[in-house]
């Protein structure tokens, strides 16, 4: 077990709660596993590389789909705390990398910017769609992730959708994972000096759940209310139909 993460700066500790009468579990990382501390130099970096830090998650998590451990009565496993840590490392490299090289219009990705700057990793990654939503988070999140999710499942044959939030200059993914039922939320910045990236999941009728339960993080981690944000669906192409 240990040579598979050797090569990263260290496994991190966390916490798993379980919350709304254990319908939800969030697991909360250490302060150093976030997108701004989570580096072989030990050192804040002030990373704007969550947008790549999504697709890169996305992109793991469909090469490993039908065996990706998703479970809201378990701890995490360690190999998705893997995946999430190699995305990271992966996303400020990558980022870092632009930056030095003057390629970057804005320090902050587009969705199809990070497609295309994850090149071979990110292959068969399309958007479906992008929708920009002028309303508060608050009360409209829910709605509007199910209304495009019910017009996913009517009219694609594809069945697992990533779905990309950003707003308030911060990107974070949803998994809807069709084998497990189940929704988890990536998250990989700092929340406070005792929490850093956190992992969600919830059963996929539980969504309200999990969309009130990140607005109240956004407000209670960051006062951050917002009433502009933007949804990015995303699938893959190339997957492995199911037999």
């Amino acid at each position: 077990m240990i040579t598979d993460y050797d090569d990263i700066p260290f496994f991190p500790k966390y916490e798993t709660d379980f919350l709304y009468d254990d319908k939800l579990k969030v697991t909360w990382f250490e302060p150093k596993f976030s997108q701004s501390f989570y580096n072989f130099q030990n050192s804040p970096n002030g990373s704007n590389a969550c947008t790549l830090i999504c697709i890169l998650l996305a992109a793991k998590c469909n090469m490993t789909r039908d065996k990706l451990p998703l479970s809201l009565n378990k701890d995490i496993s360690p190999k998705l705390i893997n995946i999430f840590a190699r995305s990271m490392l992966e996303g400020n490299y990558i980022h870092d990398a632009l930056k030095k090289k003057g390629r970057l219009k804005n320090i902050n990705l587009t969705v199809p910017e990070a497609i295309s700057y994850a090149d071979k990793i990110a292959h068969g990654l399309v958007e479906w769609k992008c929708m920009l939503y002028l309303e508060p988070l608050y009360a409209s999140l829910f709605q509007n992730l199910k209304s495009n999710w019910l017009d996913w499942i009517e009219d694609h044959s594809h069945d697992d959708l990533y779905v990309i939030l950003i707003t308030d200059s911060r990107s974070v993914l949803f998994y809807f994972h069709d084998e497990s039922d189940n929704i988890i939320l990536f998250d990989s910045h700092q929340h406070s000096a005792h929490k850093g990236a956190c992992a969600a999941v919830v059963k996929r009728q539980r969504l309200k759940t999990l969309c009130k339960w990140f607005a109240e993080i956004l407000s209670t981690c960051y006062k951050c209310n917002p009433r502009l944000y933007e949804l990015s669906f995303l699938y893959f192409q190339q997957k492995t139909d199911k037999t």
